[in-house]
């Protein structure tokens, strides 16, 4: 299994007036244009997943949906509560074992979930930290689990896009 995880872009700045609810915050025109950038590095990189898992809070939703679309994946994207942050590991865990061992999947989510995700399945005892739009790819022999990750990337906006 190959896992792609992916922070959402910038969204507009938390604000009990203007977003009462937190999870119907968008993006910000700078977040969607980091989004497409990175979205279209990853094609000229080859990267593309199976299918794509996405919180259902709006910033999430929105950055999944940029990058299915320049993938050619617009009907590959799902929305699971077990990336919609405040997860337990336990509960992203379980969800990543319901994919495929020969599966690429591209999972969005939030910080600091990401981060403790990545750290568990990469049996890392150093911190990781995803900047908004950051990508990591994570390969494993069969299923994901913990500690049993390879990192093969992992890329902030400004460094891939220099890259491609």
């Amino acid at each position: 299994m190959l896992l792609i995880l992916m922070r959402h872009a910038e969204a507009g700045k938390a604000s009990l007036r203007r977003y009462p609810d937190d999870d119907l915050r968008p993006l910000n025109s700078t977040g969607k244009k980091t989004q497409r950038a990175m979205a279209k590095a990853l094609k000229r990189m080859r990267i593309k997943p199976d299918r794509i898992l996405t919180s259902p809070r709006l910033r999430a939703r929105h950055t999944a949906g940029i990058t299915a679309r320049i993938l050619g994946l617009a009907n590959t994207v799902s929305e699971d509560e077990a990336l919609g942050g405040r997860y337990s590991l336990k509960t992203a865990l379980t969800l990543l074992t319901r994919c495929k061992p020969d599966e690429t999947v591209l999972c969005v989510g939030h910080e600091p979930d990401l981060s403790e995700l990545a750290q568990a399945l990469l049996g890392a005892d150093f911190p990781i930290k995803f900047g908004k739009s950051a990508v990591m790819g994570i390969a494993f022999n069969r299923r994901a689990a913990r500690g049993a990750g390879t990192l093969l990337y992992f890329y902030r906006p400004q460094d891939l896009l220099r890259l491609v």
